[in-house]
């Protein structure tokens, strides 16, 4: 609640942003898997224009993600509003990001066994740079290994990425 009242402006330039560049409405939202195989609703910023102009005809994918939406995707404020799930407790702030159903590995049930979070092992150590199975194991080693040490150097982390990229 706390980060959702100091990010405050940042959510309010955000949404004027994503309202000029993709309109409304400003969140979209998927359902993903949580703690103990628990389907939610994971929200984010819209960043992507619709798959389809005015005359019906398909866009690209280059011209559907503006430069506005690659800036907010490349600095993470399209997760913001996940703050909300963590409010309601879908999520965490640290712990291996959810997936959506079909993405599960093999054997999920490791993975399950704790909340999602916002930002985890695998997002700071290659994020989109690094295999489904890559990502997968980096999970599965936060989640053998928490502490509060990890947990703080994930947050330093995703500082950097967020202002550095990835």
């Amino acid at each position: 609640a706390l980060l959702l009242i100091f990010l405050a402006p940042i959510i309010v330039l955000v949404s004027v942003l994503v309202l000029i560049d993709v309109g409304a409405p400003l969140l979209f939202w998927q359902e993903r898997l949580g703690r103990n195989g628990r389907r939610f609703l994971v929200y984010k910023f819209r960043t992507y224009r619709a798959p389809y102009d005015w005359h019906g005809e398909p866009i690209s994918e280059e011209r559907r993600l503006s430069k506005i939406g690659k800036f907010v995707r490349a600095t993470r404020l399209d997760e913001i509003p996940q703050l909300l799930n963590i409010l309601v407790g879908d999520m965490s702030l640290i712990g291996p990001r959810p997936l959506l159903p079909h993405d599960q590995p093999e054997d999920p049930s490791v993975r399950l066994r704790i909340p999602p979070g916002i930002t985890g092992w695998a997002q700071v150590n290659g994020g989109n740079l690094v295999t489904r199975e890559e990502k997968d194991a980096l999970d599965i080693w936060y989640i053998e290994n928490a502490s509060w040490s990890v947990d703080l150097q994930i947050l330093l982390k995703t500082l950097s990425v967020a202002v550095g990229g990835e």
